[in-house]
């Protein structure tokens, strides 16, 4: 247990400095036993190695990391959620004057729905490749160091699987079992706009993990496609409920359409950065795989 919470660790250095040093010290910690003591060792030095990170070869200008990042973005995002999805007489004016166009508004919010569905059920398949990968490696010969990685990608995956669970099954009440808000059909096409690039945030950290072991690189590569897929149905979902709320524009106060819009580009930006980095990702690991 004390060596897969070493490797979460190690996830929390720089990225420069994992990618020039994360396999030496993994090897270290594949070849002493790892105790309390060690994992106190590595948080010290992920918190020195951010202080110092100038030192590292390479280094580039710090940014803020996006572990710090997306917990803000998310917390953002549901702020707006009060603004956008809780204007009663907006959302109900604008779906009334949207609806005068007969079947068109009520494909664009099923449309809309659909496709929040699907980036949302994408980003936790996109957890199967590695997984997959992950329980062949445990089955397989490898290295301590390896096997270590697969247990700390599955062990991530059961953490993630009860937040997970709670944000899909608030927003199948809220959608599909009319549990107070969102009111009317507008307000059920945008909330999975909030709830989406959420879950796509939280499946990242799987590929994190495994992103700098060479045996998982098919797994990785594989999940940050998918995961990419469903950063783009996400931001493909907000259009449709852009085309609504222009159709009862006129029935729309000021500050619903700054939040709806605000919550288009947070909600949109979440799911194009996690794409980037977890594409970034299957990159790192196919090109160590390649030298390995």
């Amino acid at each position: 247990m004390m060596r897969i919470v070493a490797g979460w660790v190690l996830v929390l250095y720089p990225p420069v400095w994992r990618r020039r040093y994360g396999e030496e010290v993994r090897d270290l910690l594949d070849s002493r036993p790892v105790r309390l003591r060690t994992v106190l060792d590595l948080a010290r030095g992920a918190t020195d190695a951010w202080l110092h990170r100038e030192r590292v070869p390479g280094a580039k200008p710090l940014l803020i990391p996006l572990p710090l990042v997306l917990p803000i973005t998310s917390y953002g995002l549901l702020s707006l959620w009060n603004p956008g999805v809780r204007d009663v007489p907006s959302l109900y004016g604008v779906w009334a004057m949207a609806a005068d166009t007969g079947a068109l508004a009520e494909a664009l919010e099923t449309l809309a729905t659909s496709l929040f569905i699907v980036a949302g059920g994408t980003a936790i398949l996109s957890a199967a490749p590695l997984l997959i990968t992950s329980l062949a490696v445990l089955a397989g010969r490898r290295l301590p160091v390896t096997r270590g990685t697969a247990l700390g990608v599955i062990a991530t995956a059961l953490l993630l699987v009860l937040p997970i669970w709670l944000f899909c099954q608030l927003y199948y009440q809220l959608v599909f079992a009319d549990a107070g808000f969102p009111v009317g059909p507008l307000g059920d096409a945008m909330t999975g706009g909030f709830f989406a690039p959420i879950v796509i945030a939280l499946v990242l950290p799987l590929s994190s993990v495994a992103a700098y072991t060479p045996a998982l690189g098919p797994g990785v590569r594989n999940s940050a496609g998918t995961l990419a897929v469903a950063a783009g149905c996400n931001m493909a979902a907000w259009l449709p409920v852009a085309l609504l709320l222009l159709l009862g524009l006129p029935q729309a106060s000021p500050g619903f359409v700054v939040a709806v819009t605000a919550s288009a580009l947070v909600s949109g930006w979440m799911g194009a950065v996690v794409a980037r980095r977890a594409l970034r990702q299957g990159r790192t690991a196919t090109q160590r795989l390649s030298l390995s």
